[in-house]
């Protein structure tokens, strides 16, 4: 394999400060190679009850998306957490299970795929550096988790997958190992843009484990699943923007996903923080003819695009871009100038590398996301072909002094604090609402028709309320955001039975002394 260090744009003479450049010579050094099949369980430190899931972590963990509940219920009674789906929903819904986000364990899966222990993964390595990343084991044609549906018959083939395809590539694997990069430039030359096609990948993935005499059972998914290389190439990716971690190019976007709510960025400069925004829908032509709406990005598959790949490559890709020319946004071109360098292995197809966010935020069509379209309620799964055009101000980077937005840790430790004080507002347990409020002259809670200020008002008048048979509430929307580690702001819309009106509650969360705590609060009720 050769070694890849000469960025064609620096041998052009365009300009790439140093600190890119050190970032640059790191991405282009990585050696991307299927090295085994693996289960979650093995290879990541998953804790009883966790799930992953693609994007930025949810705002509330016990309210996914519509496809990814789906997909996650399905796991659950996969697991034999639940023996129905209906349970499976519950123990979601209830908190019982957790979603955490897969980039977290340096997992990246596809759309609303979720990933449960059982669950086998294909385990690609730097052959340079020995750093290792994972991402969903395909399985074939037929029914698929990625597509986020509540269709029972996903799980047999996960049970297919893990049983007997997963086996058969570990003994395949044993004493092989799969460099990457060579299928990828096979693929392009075939008219692939490595995410939204790749068939020419995979045919020459196929050759492949054909010379080297695969099981026959091996031989036929690859036949019939021309997007087989697409997880290998999201695994790739992230490992090869994984490499300019704190390498002098704060700016360069090392993930790209999104969880059907949300979508996020990691930048290379903070990698445990997620920039987000609210996530568009993708569009393009639908494979079958239904008024079902799409769900707004789903996928970690966006570091293909932020890898210089996937839509980016469509200058490249004549075929995709012919078929997508309908859906692409009013001055789009080939090349958006968002890209630092030019990985020296792909020079042949003019293709930048290492999605930069100041660069994107100048440009006056940002960066898209070559990505499939599913159905918002999870009953249809896959809709068609589709393309993303992100949010520009998803690329703002934060200023000097600027508090960091939603730290998973910090979302996490907020969002347990909200459902502490739900469950205790709607069962009147008077002694944990007192807790939860900040002790504090300062203190206030504006309510329908009542001021209170200060701690002692707000505890009295709640020992004049009614019992709690008047407090049971339906939560019908919940956002929470958190500024840094000391603030947080939670939002909710609620119903209470037998009133059609809806009521909203704003709280102020401060850490006061290592807690959290509620500085303030308003409820009021929607006039129409």
């Amino acid at each position: 394999m050769k070694d890849y260090v000469t960025d064609p744009a620096t041998a052009a003479g365009l300009q790439v400060d140093e600190g890119n450049q050190l970032a640059l010579q790191k991405l282009y050094a990585v050696r991307p190679t299927w090295t085994a099949v693996v289960t979650a369980a093995s290879a990541l430190d998953l804790a009883p009850y966790c799930l992953l899931h693609a994007g930025p972590p949810f705002a509330d963990p016990s309210r996914p998306s519509e496809p990814v509940l789906a997909s996650a219920a399905l796991c659950c009674v996969y697991e034999g957490w639940a023996d129905d789906l209906s349970s499976a929903r519950k123990l979601i819904l209830d908190g019982r299970v957790t979603l955490r986000p897969a980039q977290d364990y340096d997992v990246v899966t596809p759309l609303a795929a979720v990933i449960s222990p059982s669950t086998s993964l294909v385990e690609v390595a730097d052959l340079t550096t020995g750093s290792r990343c994972w991402s969903l084991l395909p399985s074939g044609a037929g029914p698929q988790i990625r597509f986020g549906t509540f269709d029972l018959a996903i799980i047999e083939r996960l049970r297919w997958r893990d049983q007997v395809l997963a086996v058969a590539l570990q003994g395949w694997l044993a004493d092989r190992s799969i460099e990457l990069i060579p299928l990828a430039q096979a693929g392009l030359r075939a008219g692939d843009d490595l995410h939204a096609q790749t068939t020419g990948a995979t045919a020459a993935l196929l050759q492949l484990m054909r010379d080297g005499q695969a099981p026959q059972k091996v031989i036929d998914v690859l036949e019939a699943a021309p997007l087989f290389f697409l997880t290998l190439w999201m695994a790739a990716c992230h490992l090869m923007l994984k490499a300019t971690i704190n390498s002098g190019a704060p700016s360069l976007v090392i993930g790209l996903a999104g969880n059907g709510q949300e979508v996020g960025i990691r930048l290379s400069g903070s990698p445990d923080c997620w920039l987000t925004r609210a996530a568009r829908t993708p569009t393009g032509p639908r494979m079958i003819d239904a008024p079902a709406r799409a769900a707004p990005m789903l996928g970690d598959s966006g570091v293909i695009d932020a890898a210089g790949f996937g839509a980016q490559a469509w200058g490249h890709a004549q075929g995709l871009r012919e078929l997508m020319a309908p859906w692409l946004p009013e001055g789009w071109a080939p090349d958006l100038g968002c890209m630092l360098g030019q990985h020296p292995a792909f020079a042949e197809f003019a293709l930048g590398t290492g999605l930069d966010a100041g660069l994107a935020q100048q440009q006056a069509c940002p960066p898209m996301v070559a990505l499939a379209m599913l159905d918002n309620e999870a009953g249809l799964g896959l809709l068609g072909r589709g393309v993303c055009v992100t949010d520009p101000a998803l690329y703002a980077l934060p200023g000097l002094g600027q508090p960091e937005i939603n730290q998973p840790d910090v979302l996490a430790t907020v969002n347990r604090a909200v459902d502490h004080y739900e469950r205790a507002l709607t069962g009147n347990d008077l002694a944990e609402l007192d807790r939860l409020f900040w002790h504090s002259a300062h203190t206030l809670r504006y309510g329908a028709s009542e001021h209170l200020y200060g701690y002692t008002a707000i505890e009295a008048f709640r020992r004049a309320r009614a019992d709690s048979g008047q407090l049971a509430r339906h939560i019908v929307e919940r956002s929470v955001t958190t500024f840094g580690d000391s603030f947080a702001v939670a939002n909710i819309v609620f119903q209470r039975s037998g009133n059609a009106k809806l009521g909203r509650q704003t709280q102020s969360w401060v850490r006061v002394e290592g807690e959290w705590r509620i500085v303030a609060a308003h409820v009021s009720w929607a006039t129409t």
